[in-house]
Parts: C-alpha cells; sequence; structure tokens
C-alpha cells in the first residue's frame, strides 16, 4: 500500500535545545536525538476531535518524553525490524502493543528506521467503542504498559486495516461525508485494533507450550546476548524441541529466532559504534561475534542503509564511552590477564 508524502518532517538537532519540544496530534512532547541529528516523517493518517491516528518514522534513534493527555488513551504499535524499543524502562517484543491511559507519563526510546502507528482517543470513545463491538477491555489487561497479542499476524491484520481506513478516509469525497459516517469510520479505525488483541470467545486462553516457550527463549536471548547462541544451545537450555522453538518464536513474535539473534546483535553494534565503545569497526563487529567483517558489513547496511564505517565516522567526533559496563568488564578482564 502506498502512503502519501509526510503532513510534516522534523529535523532534530542535538545542538538546539529549543527545537527539542513539539507537538503532535494531542501529544506535547520532547524529542531528544541520539546522535547529532535525527529526522521523524510524520504521516497525519487521520485526526478528528474523537480521534487520531498517526505514522511516525525515524531514521535515527530518539527519546520521546511526554505523558497521555487528560482524558485520552494511546496505543501505539511498534515496527521496529532491528533492535527492541524501550517504552518505560522496560523492553518490547516484537508486536507488543503500548497501552497508556490518560495522565499517565511515557519515555520512549525507538529504533533508527522503525515506524510508529499511534491512535489517540477520548476515553469516552474507547467505551463506546469497547461495549459496541463487544471486545476486551485492554487497560484492564495490560502488563506494565504494554500488551502482548496472542499471534503477531492478529497486529499486522490491525495495521492493515487502519491503513486501508485512513486511505478512505483521506480520499477526495472525505469532505463530503456526514458526521455520522466520520464517526463509523472512527469507530472502526479503533474497533479493528481493539478486536486484534481480543481472544476468541473474549476468554483469555491457556498460554500454549510454543508460546511459553518463545516468551522464556527471547527473555533468555537478551540476557546472554553475547554467547553463542544456537537452535541446539536453545533448545538444549529451555528443554524443549526444535519444532516447538521455531514455530512458537516465529507464531508469537513473527521471526526466527536465529534471525532475531542476529539483529539484536546488528543493533548492538551500532549502538556502540554511535557511542564509540570501542576503537575500531572491527573490534566492535568480534565484540559481537560478527566474525566475517563482509558479511557483518553487508548485513548492516541493509538494515541501516550505511556502512559500519560510515556510522562511526559520523559519530567520530564523539568521545569514547568508557563508562559503558560492558566496556569496563571486557578492559577489567584484560587488565587481570
Amino acid at each position: 500500500m502506498s502512503i502519501a508524502p509526510p503532513d510534516e518532517i522534523f529535523h532534530l538537532s542535538s545542538a538546539l535545545p529549543s527545537q527539542l519540544n513539539r507537538t503532535i496530534g494531542k501529544w506535547e512532547m520532547s524529542l531528544i536525538p541520539t546522535e547529532h541529528e535525527a529526522r521523524i516523517r510524520q504521516h497525519k493518517l487521520f485526526h478528528s476531535p474523537q480521534l487520531q491516528c498517526s505514522r511516525l518514522e525515524f531514521d535515527s534513534s530518539v527519546t520521546l518524553v511526554s505523558s497521555v493527555p487528560a482524558g485520552f488513551v494511546t496505543f501505539a504499535i511498534s515496527q521496529a525490524p532491528i533492535g527492541r524499543p524501550v517504552v518505560n524502562n522496560q523492553k518490547l517484543r516484537p508486536d507488543e502493543v503500548i497501552v497508556l491511559h490518560s495522565d499517565e507519563s511515557v519515555h520512549y526510546t525507538c529504533e533508527p528506521n522503525e515506524t510508529l502507528f499511534t491512535i489517540t482517543t477520548t476515553l469516552e470513545n474507547y467505551e463506546r467503542c469497547r461495549q459496541h463491538h463487544s471486545v476486551i477491555d485492554i487497560l484492564a489487561n495490560r502488563t506494565q504498559h504494554r500488551f502482548q497479542a496472542e499471534n503477531f499476524q492478529f497486529i499486522q491484520s490491525a495495521i492493515q486495516a487502519i491503513s486501508a481506513c485512513c486511505v478512505d478516509i483521506n480520499d477526495a469525497a472525505s469532505a463530503q461525508r456526514s458526521e455520522t459516517e466520520g464517526s463509523t469510520i472512527e469507530s472502526a479505525v479503533l474497533a479493528s485494533l481493539l478486536q486484534s488483541l481480543t481472544p476468541a470467545g473474549r476468554f483469555i486462553r491457556k498460554v500454549p507450550t510454543r508460546r511459553k516457550v518463545a516468551i522464556q527463549a527471547i527473555q533468555y536471548i537478551h540476557e546472554n546476548t553475547k554467547k553463542t547462541l544456537t537452535i541446539k544451545s536453545l533448545v538444549r537450555q529451555l528443554e524443549t524441541t526444535t519444532r516447538t522453538l521455531h514455530f512458537g518464536f516465529i507464531e508469537t513474535f513473527g521471526i526466527s529466532p536465529i534471525a532475531y539473534i542476529r539483529n539484536l546483535r546488528l543493533a548492538s553494534a551500532r549502538r556502540d559504534l554511535i557511542n564509540k565503545t570501542w576503537p575500531t569497526v572491527t573490534e566492535t563487529a568480534m565484540f559481537w561475534n560478527f566474525h566475517h567483517l563482509g558479511r557483518f558489513s553487508k548485513a548492516y547496511q541493509l538494515a541501516y542503509g550505511e556502512t559500519p564505517s560510515e556510522t562511526a565516522k559520523r559519530n567520530s567526533a564523539r568521545p569514547r564511552n568508557t563508562t559503558s559496563s560492558v566496556y569496563n568488564q571486557v578492559v577489567g578482564d584484560r587488565n587481570y590477564r
């Protein structure tokens, strides 16, 4: 599906604090780039007094600091192919939905090349939609400001439905629609998300074994990123089968365990290149278990649109991050030997 050019493009510079405060829909927020410069493209997919839906695209890591407007509820879906966004100090799993209530604060750090869909609506509209479409109360069922769907395909279906509604809203005939028609479309936009998160029959079923294994696996991966992780080692650690692990991971997160590990290490390498944790690109690659530099460079360029050397060169003026706990641990081990 093609999307029209963005309504706004924000160019941010860490050297210009006056540019960090922005208004996006009902939100008043500070946008803090990790690197010297960053750009955010905002597509206003649908904005009305009752509901606002936007698509935000980031070309660099950016931290958003704000709070939910009083009387509103916000849902956000991150599409981050590489890395793991962080909301209120909690790392998101793939395809988790961020759910924020009226006046709650939010401290969100995105990933480079991430797309973030946001839907903000009034609490009254949320309740009307929930009752009319017979969906579960997401606010009552969330955990730590986030909600994990039973299957990643449910989230993808919701995004497609939202995008389809928004395209329909923005066509040339939208100005001729009555208030009732507009309200119906608003309800459809919100309902498409809530229905995707509602278990069949509205009852939260027992979590299948393969999904439990996938959740345990992703937690173990993040706690042991530096280890040599393979399907065999994960199966042995989790006391499961290759089939259960592989299909459970794909069903829950939409990606294979090995591809996820590679992406996570690419994201870690990028952060180290930006922060100048290691003196050279080679040392950075080796630390994150990329021992074939040519393959590392190719995978990195596919993920971020630039080579590791270009990332390092652009951030060469930054002081080396010698306060990193990882850096100090490795240097300490070297000195001890």
